[in-house]
């Protein structure tokens, strides 16, 4: 799927631009490179060509270690979405918090940069992905790429300036093309979709309340696959069965 900046026509706005005064104040980026994540998410799920109740290949089992390399890869993308959202206050605690395996920095703590719900989401999700890492599933468990292709999107006009991204904590509108998408768990789970989208891939679950995506769409991949008993013919087999 297309970053915003192709399906818009258009460079990412927080990124430098070359051009420009060099006492131009620049942002920072939004998130963090996900392609190599994305690349190993490619190897170890479905052929994106194959429907969405598909949800093996045969002949090609992805091994434990490819697994956990999907789990670690988002953890240390979001650890860094972490460490740019602490700026100057974890530089005046001493420097940026490590990052590894060990890593069990505890949510509200100063290596989250004080900055509340926000990075302490962060937080709960990198430990949730290291314990995956750690322990990793025989498949990965997450959504299809349709369902995030067909997440309601939020139009920038229903947006207010108070509203930040749960995951990066950035203002939904400081995004000159903000691309929301709505959760079908609650109307107020709002989220930028290329934060989102990443861990709905490999977990399947809102990152807020948890509701299990994966799951639902299994449930109803198997339900497909039922025959359709026709009343009619149920009621004939009974009088004459």
């Amino acid at each position: 799927m297309s970053t915003y900046e192709v399906e818009h026509n258009t460079t990412d706005p927080s990124a430098p631009n070359p051009s420009s005064n060099n006492n131009t104040t620049t942002h920072r980026p939004r998130r963090p490179d996900l392609s190599t994540f994305f690349a190993t998410l490619s190897e170890i799920t479905p052929d994106e060509s194959s429907s969405a109740s598909t949800r093996h290949r045969p002949h090609a089992v992805p091994v434990p270690r490819d697994i956990s390399a999907a789990f670690y890869t988002l953890a240390e993308a979001l650890n860094v979405m972490r460490r740019d959202g602490a700026g100057i206050a974890a530089a005046a605690a001493g420097g940026i918090p490590s990052f590894g395996p060990e890593d069990s920095t505890t949510p509200g703590s100063d290596a989250d940069g004080g900055n509340g719900n926000g990075h302490e989401l962060l937080t709960e999700m990198i430990q949730s992905l290291l314990q995956s890492a750690e322990r990793p599933p025989k498949e990965v468990e997450g959504v299809s790429e349709e369902f995030c292709d067909v997440l309601d999107r939020v139009p920038k006009a229903a947006l207010n300036s108070s509203q930040v991204c749960p995951i990066c904590n950035n203002p939904f509108l400081e995004d000159q093309y903000p691309l929301v998408v709505r959760l079908p768990c609650h109307p107020t789970h709002l989220f930028d979709l290329e934060c989102v989208r990443p861990w709905l891939r490999l977990r399947g679950t809102c990152p807020l309340d948890r509701t299990d995506f994966a799951k639902q769409e299994r449930e109803k991949a198997e339900a497909r696959k039922k025959p359709v008993v026709d009343d009619d013919e149920e009621e004939w087999d009974g009088m004459y069965g």
